[in-house]
């Protein structure tokens, strides 16, 4: 209901302020086939409380590529596996460019963010190139996955544990725990939850405020015209959860740091190890302790959403 109020807002006062800007929209006559839209709101309409649903329908009215106007955006969605490919392989240069939802632009550092800084710079490149050489590797993987037995080890002795005693097991929460444990430990070399599985809640509330913020809809990202105003207050929520994982990241690099220092010889051989013996070849040039947090949170995000 409170959204309603506030698109109902946003068009009376685009009525009166802003009407100029939306007299006629561009018919450009290379976009694919669509939905017509509303006066002012487009085809926001269309999508519904479940869009995946919605868009699926669509598709088999305009075809597997479509054009949608949400508000005063324009978005080209596609709709099979043949037209992903297309953009994705075929073309990825052309299409490498993408909008950043404006809870996600709260991010600290954005600008190095692997995910969502721009292709085309410099210090991008390098860092994925370090992420190819240094991180992702097929060596370097399989030198971890002990690791990875180990946490399905210990997932199974707490399941074993509870069934032992008759209670219940809430896999969504014990698997969100495994995950969270083989992250930072490929990481870290640390465990973040106990053996118990019962000490994940901080990290876990962090993770999920960021992913239901930046899932919501968000009348910035219809209406950029509305940035700057941050009226759902989106913006702002992430922010506070990204600077506190990032306190959490400082944290731990200092703990390394210090380690180091007190002992040139200490290797862990995980990732943070990787990339802080990167900073000092490199010199702090690509990376640094500004670019090694994005990283890591680009990193964490990609394993960690699949489980929330």
């Amino acid at each position: 209901m409170e959204l309603i109020y506030i698109i109902l807002f946003c068009i009376s006062i685009f009525f009166l302020l802003f009407k100029p800007l939306f007299h006629h929209f561009s018919k450009t006559s290379n976009l694919p086939p669509g939905p017509k839209g509303l006066p002012i709101l487009g085809s926001i309409h269309c999508l519904g409380t479940q869009p995946h649903r919605s868009l699926s329908k669509l598709a088999k009215i305009y075809g597997p590529i479509m054009t949608l106007r949400l508000g005063s955006t324009t978005t080209v969605v596609l709709t099979s596996p043949e037209m992903a490919k297309q953009l994705l392989q075929t073309h990825s240069q052309s299409f490498s460019d993408r909008p950043i939802p404006d809870a996600i632009a709260s991010l600290p550092n954005l600008e190095v963010s692997l995910v969502w800084g721009p292709s085309d710079d410099t210090r991008w490149r390098k860092l994925r190139g370090i992420c190819s050489t240094q991180l992702f590797t097929s060596q370097k993987l399989n030198s971890l996955q002990h690791l990875r037995y180990q946490k399905v080890e210990q997932l199974i002795e707490h399941v074993r544990k509870l069934c032992v005693s008759g209670s219940s097991v809430n896999i969504g929460q014990v698997f969100f725990a495994t995950t969270l444990n083989l992250i930072f430990s490929t990481m870290f070399s640390i465990d973040i939850v106990d053996p118990e599985f019962s000490t994940a809640q901080e990290f876990k509330d962090l993770v999920w405020k960021v992913v239901e913020t930046a899932g919501k809809p968000n009348l910035s990202d219809y209406f950029p015209v509305l940035k700057r105003f941050d009226l759902q207050g989106l913006r702002k929520h992430a922010r506070v959860s990204y600077d506190r994982m990032h306190e959490i990241f400082d944290e731990l690099i200092d703990k390394r740091m210090e380690a180091r220092a007190s002992d040139s010889t200490t290797r862990n051989g995980d990732f943070l190890d990787v990339l802080l013996d990167q900073w000092e070849q490199n010199g702090g040039s690509v990376l640094n302790r500004e670019t090694i947090k994005p990283l890591i949170q680009d990193a964490m995000n990609k394993d960690i959403k699949v489980f929330l």
